[in-house]
């Protein structure tokens, strides 16, 4: 598989601001960002994705790839003011679909554009499938990305390709949890034949494109059986309690789905009787295989009050700067019933709010009055660069540190407050264990019952029982 490639950065103001938007979204909202694989060095690419949450998917796309490519959306979503404004700044090119009202022809222009770009050796970016969804499979592909790659390659655009690429998430639901990019193997792309109209080339070329796609994504045949075989890929891969790779665990599962149904039929029914005793007795199943509990807890304690020693100022600071947007955007969050629009909200409030307060305690900061000393004591690490009085807080050095501090005290909070929760659950399910010691020995028969099946059901060979749980190539991974 390709390589992780090392493309120019954005050279446009425009881009610069993008990219950094979203590598500032997506740090905050995701604990880790796993890739494996990546694009050419060069070229005109078009990059193929799965598309499973919705405005989530290109921003954590942009966040990695470090430059702005020329995404495709449907027209209908310039409809809503915000979103609009925030798609002509990313020079997102709209589509016009005939379920939409569109008529035909009306998308002769989105090609142009979008052939337009690959010919300056850009990146057209899109999602095949053509809407975001909760399915735990593809739907299917629409013929777009193929023909835009096939109207390139015949105008004399050269080496062409398309480049298939999975989103996979951990829980969709879940703030800070983990995200997968997979780039697929390009896929060349030439010019039809004379005798070809380009319809039966975009048919082929698309099915070849949805075969690589499900080589990279997640296709399960139904949402309980995502849900067990990715919980029995987990289990298998598991040491010590720590998580392995989610590169690791979506590519078990995506092998675990490729068994006949009665061996995932009855690999999800132990997943199922398994589980149900986890719940009864209230624990994880990373507690179940954890060899010191004990051990673990002490060494989070001593980090946490190194942590707080060293940091409490800064993240009491940083907690307050970011509080209001914080509320913010879990409560957008609650808005929303369908798990792939709660991350579409919430990056969009975030988007929004977190700038807003930054910027309301730069203004503030300069201020005279009760609302100016909140600010400054917010703000208070750049006093040694500014100093403390509020006439030392003028001008736009001033209000850019003071920018940055909230922006950085609100991580240093992060991490403090991820730190505390971690153990503080600790400490119950610690003493969960205690209490339930007398009823582990059948808990884990069942767990060595799922493991032993799971691996009985992959066989022989790469990701069964002759391979170490923690082999495989290394992948490049980015920390939220």
């Amino acid at each position: 598989m390709a390589q992780t490639s090392h493309r120019p950065r954005p050279k446009a103001i425009r881009d610069r601001l993008v990219v950094a938007l979203a590598r500032l979204l997506t740090r905050p909202f995701f604990r880790r960002v796993e890739v494996e694989g990546g694009l050419p060095d060069r070229g005109p690419v078009v990059l193929a994705a799965s598309h499973l949450y919705g405005f989530v998917d290109p921003v954590v796309l942009i966040a990695h790839l470090g430059v702005l490519p020329r995404f495709l959306a449907k027209g209908t979503l310039w409809k809503v003011p915000v979103v609009g404004r925030l798609l002509d700044l990313a020079r997102v090119i709209p589509v016009h679909r005939r379920v939409d009202g569109a008529e035909a022809g009306a998308n002769d222009g989105t090609f142009a554009s979008a052939v337009a770009a690959l010919g300056d050796g850009a990146i057209v970016a899109l999602f095949p499938e053509g809407t975001t969804h909760d399915d735990p499979t593809m739907r299917p592909l629409r013929t777009g990305a193929a023909r835009i790659a096939i109207e390139a390659a015949a105008v004399g655009v050269a080496d062409v390709v398309v480049v298939p690429v999975g989103v996979t998430y951990e829980d969709k639901v879940r703030v800070r949890g983990r995200a997968l990019i997979s780039y697929g193997e390009p896929i060349p792309v030439t010019a039809p034949g004379a005798d070809d109209d380009g319809h039966a080339a975009a048919r082929d070329l698309t099915d070849r494109l949805r075969r690589a796609l499900n080589d990279v994504t997640p296709h399960f045949d139904s949402t309980e059986e995502a849900l067990a075989l990715t919980e029995a890929a987990t289990m298998s891969l598991t040491i010590d309690g720590a998580p392995p790779l989610l590169r690791d665990t979506a590519a078990r599962a995506r092998r675990l789905s490729r068994l006949d149904a009665p061996t995932r039929k009855a690999l999800v029914d132990r997943v199922a009787r398994y589980r149900m005793r986890l719940g009864f007795v209230g624990l994880d199943d990373a507690d179940i295989v954890s060899r010191a509990p004990l051990r673990r807890l002490v060494r989070h304690l001593v980090v946490l009050a190194v942590l707080a020693v060293a940091l409490s100022p800064l993240a009491l600071a940083g907690l307050w700067a970011n509080l209001v947007p914080a509320v913010l955007v879990l409560l957008a969050g609650l808005t929303v019933r369908a798990p792939v629009s709660k991350g579409t909200i919430r990056l969009l409030v975030a988007a929004v709010a977190f700038p807003a307060m930054w910027l309301v305690w730069a203004w503030q900061d300069r201020m005279d009055g009760a609302f100016g000393d909140l600010a400054r004591g917010v703000t208070y690490p750049i006093d040694v660069l500014v100093g403390p009085e509020p006439g030392d807080r003028t001008g736009p050095l001033a209000n850019v540190l003071a920018v940055v501090a909230a922006a950085l005290l609100g991580a240093v909070a992060l991490v403090l407050v991820e730190r505390t929760w971690s153990l503080a659950m600790g400490v119950v399910r610690w003493r969960t264990l205690l209490d339930r010691r007398g009823q582990l020995a059948e808990v884990r028969e069942r767990r060595e019952d799922v493991v032993d099946a799971t691996l009985a059901a992959l066989g022989p060979g790469p990701g069964g029982r002759a391979v170490p749980a923690a082999a495989g190539r290394p992948v490049e991974a980015t920390p939220g």
